[in-house]
């Protein structure tokens, strides 16, 4: 029997690499999704790179016995190419659907460079070397959305690491094929005759927002670790030890608690139910950091939110 009602857990950018004791913070998700008995989880990129002293940490996401999902972000690609952190995670496909209960759910990948009217995958870190033509959803994938779309007519949510919602560009953080990207949704809505489409989640950002475009909610999943405000905002945080194991950690804002949460999808309602935490040390207001990004304020927490599609 279809379920009409399902609950899953999202997480994004732990940043296994990065942040201290990155793994406690993914075993309370663990913990807390096995109690909660969700249909499936799912977290946004930015997870680990593949390496053999992370294959403890990607057990402890195996952990959970349901049905578990990956999404690609940039940072998995910093120390080999794609393939190598598939293989590594189990992923046999970078971007592709699934159903849970009476939903549909896409995963999509926007890791790829523009280079010279060519799309290059993200690998070993090559994103750096090309600011300006990162952030890309191949024609391939756009036309396999498409054809996605129109092939089922349950509600659906869609995921990925970077944000759907705008144009990359020097305030915005999105896709550079995002007016594209959100055409093709439209269609879907308005060829199906009801919302089809109801939201999009996103991480990378570490955010807490949601916008609404075309009828469609546009999500921000915050960071389960930190913000990243930059090296002109640096304070000592950590011990000596710490500081010296993470570089990172100085140019962020460590979140005190894994920050995660629980999507309830019903017949017209997508519930957020989420956490707060302080954080580490100074806060970005007492580090002199202007507080907000890609049109969002910055904030140790991911929002409760009541969605009516």
């Amino acid at each position: 029997m279809t379920s009409l009602k399902i609950r899953f857990g999202v997480m994004a950018d732990v940043h296994q690499d990065f942040m201290y004791r990155a793994e406690d913070r993914l075993n309370r998700f663990i913990e807390r999704m096995t109690e909660e008995k969700v249909d499936f989880i799912i977290q946004l990129g930015d997870f680990c790179f593949p390496f053999p002293e992370n294959k403890p940490f990607v057990a402890t996401w195996e952990r959970f016995p349901g049905a578990k999902y990956h999404v690609l972000g940039n940072h998995d690609m910093d120390r080999c190419d794609k393939r190598a952190i598939m293989e590594f995670l189990g992923m046999e496909r970078n971007y592709y659907s699934f159903d849970s209960g009476g939903y549909h759910f896409v995963v999509l990948d926007a890791n790829y460079l523009l280079l010279d009217g060519r799309y290059v995958g993200y690998e070993h870190g090559n994103y750096h070397q090309h600011p300006e033509a990162i952030s890309n959803l191949t024609p391939e994938q756009l036309d396999w959305l498409r054809e996605d779309l129109a092939a089922t007519n349950k509600p659906t949510v869609l995921f990925s690491h970077h944000n759907l919602e705008s144009p990359f560009n020097d305030f915005n953080y999105g896709i550079k094929n995002s007016d594209e990207l959100r055409s093709i949704l439209r269609e879907a809505n308005a060829k199906a005759g009801f919302r089809k489409v109801i939201a999009c989640l996103n991480g990378h950002n570490h955010l807490d927002g949601v916008k609404v475009i075309d009828d469609i909610y546009f999500v921000h999943i915050n960071s389960m670790s930190y913000f990243y405000m930059g090296k002109s905002y640096a304070a000592t945080r950590y011990s000596k030890e710490v500081c010296e194991a993470y570089p990172l950690l100085a140019s962020t804002a460590p979140y005190e608690e894994a920050l995660y949460a629980i999507v309830t999808l019903e017949p017209g309602k997508l519930t957020i139910e989420g956490r707060g935490a302080g954080f580490v040390g100074p806060d970005p207001v007492a580090c002199g950091h202007r507080n907000h990004a890609g049109g969002h304020v910055v904030t140790a927490r991911i929002s409760d939110r009541t969605l009516l599609y």
